[in-house]
């Protein structure tokens, strides 16, 4: 994993903040937006916490990979600072508790740091699908400038996490990926569906069917696995076969080494 060339992209990315007009005129009904209040709440919640615990169990990283993760936080604060704008603008209110922050904090703490790192990952993945099924179905000027900030973040977020899960599965026999692969499923499936649980108000409100907000959850988790499949395939296919060569000897073709 580069640390170093994450850690400069997340210090660079700290001028891209931005500042929507929260005043500008709404698009949406009044129904809408106490739906999508409420809602944006929830995330709000889970992207203000301040890191202590992922922090405590990076103790041992290498101190770049810290730094970056330190950046990554703050930009998850960051994006809680828009969803407290947008809560505020639709005229809800801000929550402290909520039973799917204090499951996910659970699942968070329930193992060491690359379970949380995994847990925090699907979360990614879960929120992009949520975020690109607000921009494509609200229309709201502010809250499409918030969504295409948040996702564009969290697209590297995703790459960020992937990186460091490319070195840890470089390290395992076919069999663990592949039970890693099956465990990391599951904990999609269950996130993806106690967050249509929590949100499907909101989501319905802007007419967005169950089946279209899996689909694009589901879409997100392919991509994510299967550029980590074909990392294992090029690290694979970048380990040398048989010895090394003589002087001046012939390599076999690949099909016949």
């Amino acid at each position: 994993m580069n640390s170093l060339s994450w850690l400069r992209y997340f210090e660079a990315n700290r001028q891209n903040f931005i500042a929507p007009d929260w005043e500008a005129p709404f698009a949406l009904t009044i129904a809408q937006r106490a739906c999508l209040a409420r809602s944006l709440s929830h995330f709000q919640l889970g992207e203000s916490g301040g890191g202590s615990h992922l922090f405590a169990k990076a103790g041992q990283e290498d101190e770049i990979y810290r730094a970056a993760l330190r950046l990554f936080v703050a930009e998850e604060a960051e994006h809680a600072r828009l969803l407290e704008g947008l809560v505020i603008r639709f005229g809800g209110r801000l929550i402290k508790r909520h039973w799917t922050h204090l499951l996910f904090r659970a699942a968070r703490r329930a193992l060491g740091l690359n379970f949380e790192i995994q847990v925090l990952l699907i979360a990614e993945l879960v929120g992009t699908a949520y975020y690109r099924t607000l921009a494509r179905r609200a229309r709201d000027p502010i809250l499409d400038q918030v969504c295409a900030r948040i996702l564009t973040d969290e697209a590297r977020h995703v790459a960020f996490h992937l990186d460091r899960l490319r070195e840890i599965h470089a390290a395992l026999l076919p069999a663990e990926r592949s039970a890693w692969s099956l465990q990391f499923q599951l904990l999609f499936t269950a996130a993806l569906l106690v967050a249509w649980i929590d949100h499907r108000d909101a989501l319905g409100a802007i007419c967005t069917r169950r089946a279209e907000f899996y689909s694009e959850a589901r879409k997100e988790c392919i991509a994510f696995l299967d550029s980590l499949a074909a990392s294992d395939d090029a690290a694979r296919d970048r380990r040398p076969i048989g010895p090394p060569l003589a002087d001046g000897e012939k390599a076999l073709p690949h099909a016949l080494a």
